[in-house]
């Protein structure tokens, strides 16, 4: 297959899927021979093993790396700090996509950027919901299931008011308290408990700012 017609083929989506060559060439093993060579060339950027997009020159819509996170490795859905910085609950830029899968804890860092991959059971996958950016949709932890997630994964947090101290959240008016307890009591008795004292934190930060 001449580049030319693969890229008539593929310049309609946003990220390229070894696993579809079957679809399109009578050979797919010659034809993944080719790509391994416009990778060479600069044609293509490989984002990990059998996932491609075109270069700047040839590339139609630029994929924000929202929509790749949840492409590299499915099911998942960006978690933890990205979350945090997503819904303004901590005042720092987030570079990292941090997310929450049922496959195996991963690291794939390529050209976009450092994707994080943290393993859950089946059980604690859950909460999350649908957004867009860029005409692309992506799925992303709701707020409360975000906070639940880190604390799960961070195992030295006990819930003292000084750990929340330090993340320097912010924000908290947007937490749903009820939410946040109905998806704990799905979390092991130390995040329960964490999501105890934070709503105690919550109340007294609500407080605080309506006196202002």
């Amino acid at each position: 297959m001449k580049f030319e017609e693969f890229l008539k083929i593929y310049n309609q989506v946003s990220v390229i899927d070894s696993s579809t060559f079957d679809l399109y060439s009578e050979n797919p093993h010659n034809l993944r021979r080719q790509v391994r060579g416009w990778v060479r060339k600069g044609h293509l950027i490989p984002l990990k093993r059998g996932i491609y997009i075109f270069n700047k020159n040839y590339r139609k819509m630029a994929p924000p790396c929202q929509f790749i996170t949840n492409f590299l490795i499915t099911p998942s859905y960006l978690s933890l700090e990205f979350a945090f910085g997503f819904y303004d609950l901590i005042p720092e830029k987030v570079t990292v996509y941090t997310s929450i899968t049922t496959k195996k804890t991963a690291i794939i860092k390529n050209s976009l950027g450092l994707f994080e991959y943290h393993s859950v059971k089946n059980n604690l996958f859950f909460g999350f919901t649908k957004e867009t950016y860029k005409e692309q949709e992506f799925f992303i932890a709701l707020p409360e299931k975000a906070i639940l997630d880190y604390f799960y994964f961070n195992y030295s947090y006990t819930g003292h008011f000084s750990e929340f101290d330090s993340l320097r959240l912010q924000n908290l008016e947007i937490i749903d308290k009820k939410r946040l307890k109905v998806f704990s009591q799905k979390y092991n008795k130390r995040v329960k408990k964490i999501a105890e004292i934070l709503i105690e934190y919550i109340n007294q930060y609500l407080d605080k700012y309506k006196t202002l």
